[in-house]
């Protein structure tokens, strides 16, 4: 925009400027939702606004103009100028000499120009310069006030609002201004009041941009304008109205003065540069916002941005937060297309930690599908290959250890009977227990089973000592309708002790409920008569390491179940 300003100020063309704003904005359009149109409307606005204020005075001026004449036109271009740089750079400075430096500006504008204007009484100019200085100073009684008072001061800011259509009166009945610079004006009083209305227009866009308040800004610029407008026809001859200088011609610009409006503009703009201070935003912060995202196949397109921030912001299921609670939104995307550009899961992760972030795999991938569905979606089907060969694995893993294990008593049939591997944890040992059973203190420790040397049982439940750990071992459950024979030959230790069974079961734990310990097949339930008190007999053996399998099990175990109401312990074989 700069540089079409200075184009148009050499070449006299000044429909660069509008050309420009376009251009910079086209791209935007390709959205495909109301952003880029409003920006693109936005930016004509502006450049229309830019055309107004570097044109000057389209009439000759006149010789002699009274010095308050002289100074408001001063006054009221450096208001202009306030409104496109120069407050910007004072606030860079301060935000206390902005507000003083606009405040004195704007209240020197104002008693000018209430004495400039003629065709109204004194009192109307009275009245005129305590409204508007009671709006000028409504403000910063705003931030001395603790909240008593607070609807008085709403009522004093209306002040600006009766100043304002007083001096548009004033300049109707002066003649020196056109109708173009008093609709203008009036254009500008009620352009602040557009934002209820727009705000129910823009209710249902994008959570992302403020709809209402990018319009409102826009609408600023007419207050601009009107100021600039005031400033040119104020070069009119007193007493002269629009209609008669505009029949007069118009004097030709110079290119050394065209030059130099460019120059006393894009200077400020040089000493300002860049806003690096961007307007940072942060979206998604609150608990609820988790329940609005739906699947990125329902999401619009305007809206997964947004639902990127909140996955990565909300910390309702993780304890912390994907981010920094103080990462703007505008880092978050950025970090979040930065990890949808590495293509392995785990340098993802070394990344996100580097950003300073931390988030589990699956929930990473949530976030991120919003942004780069794509990539997501390939990590996934990778992701679910793997994990389908961990499953045959596994599933190999465990079809290989079962057939290592036989029955010990093939020929002996009971009611329900299972053969299968048992993998021991750190110490090993087993239970058999009643699952259902919750009552307190009602089992087998295995603290004294180890004291024991064998076996502990109390209640529903027996704990059960092994020669090996880490380690699989074969196990056989059997369980009868009465008492087996004994059959001690080839054990090394046989036991009997009592138990119950309050809801029904007996079971040993499966793998990998039961930890990192469990039978790897599934065994049945041994309690084959319901509710009541069984008899239970372990029988167990170790068996020679053999260097030639090394991974065949050295240890197995005999588990045999019938009713009985017996509650004591047996030691047939120690």
């Amino acid at each position: 925009m700069a540089v079409a300003a200075v184009l148009a100020a050499v070449s006299g063309d000044l429909a660069a400027l509008s050309v420009a704003a376009t251009a910079t904005t086209w791209a935007l359009s390709a959205r495909g939702d109301w952003l880029g149109p409003l920006l693109i409307g936005i930016c004509g606005l502006n450049a229309w606004m830019l055309w107004q204020v570097l044109r000057g005075p389209a009439l000759p001026r006149a010789v002699g103009l009274p010095r308050s004449v002289v100074w408001l036109r001063r006054l009221l271009y450096a208001g202009v100028a306030g409104d496109l740089v120069l407050w910007e750079l004072a606030e860079e400075l301060s935000g206390t000499v902005e507000y003083v430096t606009s405040l004195v500006v704007w209240a020197a504008t104002m008693i000018l120009l209430v004495r400039v204007v003629s065709g109204v009484s004194a009192s109307f100019r009275a009245i005129a310069l305590a409204l508007g200085l009671i709006g000028a100073l409504t403000p910063a009684l705003l931030f001395s006030f603790d909240g008593s008072g607070l609807q008085v001061i709403s009522l004093l800011g209306l002040a600006s609002f009766g100043w304002m259509v007083m001096i548009l009166v004033a300049q109707r009945r002066d003649g020196r201004w056109s109708g173009a610079t008093i609709n203008i004006g009036r254009i500008a009083l009620i352009a602040p009041l557009a934002f209820p209305v727009l705000s129910l227009v823009f209710q249902s866009e994008s959570p992302l941009f403020d709809g209402p308040g990018l319009v409102v800004g826009a609408l600023g610029v007419f207050s601009t304008v009107w100021l600039a407008r005031t400033a040119h026809e104020l070069a009119r001859p007193a007493g002269t109205s629009a209609v008669e200088s505009a029949t007069r011609p118009a004097p030709v610009a110079g290119r050394g003065s065209r030059l130099s409006v460019a120059v006393a503009l894009v200077l400020p703009l040089v000493v300002v540069g860049a806003e690096e201070g961007a307007r940072f935003s942060f979206t998604g912060t609150d608990v609820g916002c988790r329940e609005r995202v739906r699947s990125y196949a329902d999401t619009r397109p305007e809206d997964r941005r947004w639902s990127f921030l909140c996955l990565a912001r909300n910390d309702v299921y993780t304890g912390t937060p994907m981010f920094p609670e103080d990462l703007p939104d505008q880092r978050a995307l950025a970090y979040g297309e930065e990890l949808c550009a590495v293509p392995a899961v785990e340098e993802r992760q070394v990344l996100l930690r580097r950003l300073g972030g931390s988030a589990g795999t699956a929930e990473l991938g949530d976030a991120l599908e919003f942004l780069c569905p794509g990539v997501v979606a390939r990590q996934r089907a990778d992701q679910a290959r793997e994990q389908a060969e961990r499953e045959r694995e596994l599933a190999a893993w465990k079809a290989e250890m079962n057939a290592r294990c036989a029955d010990p008593w093939p020929k002996l049939r009971a009611r329900r009977q299972g053969t299968a591997a048992y993998l021991l944890f750190e110490g090993g040992g087993y239970a058999v227990f009643d699952d259902r059973d919750s009552t307190e203190g009602a089992g087998g420790d295995i603290f004294k089973a180890i004291d024991d040397g064998f076996i502990d049982a109390a209640g529903s439940s027996a704990a059960i000592t092994t020669y090996g750990e880490n380690e699989p071992m074969c196990l056989t459950v059997k369980a009868f309708g009465a008492a087996p024979p004994l059959r001690l030959q080839g054990w090394d230790r046989v036991v009997e002790v009592g138990v119950v069974s309050r809801s029904g079961r007996l079971v040993v734990p499966p793998y990998p409920e039961g930890g990192d310990s469990g039978a790897i097949a599934p065994l049945p339930n041994l309690a084959v008569s319901g509710p009541g008190r069984y008899r239970m007999r372990v029988y167990a053996r170790a068996f020679e390491w053999d260097e030639d399998d090394p991974d065949a099990p050295v240890e197995e175990h005999l588990i045999v179940v019938y009713p009985g109401r017996s509650a004591k312990k047996i030691v047939h074989r120690p």
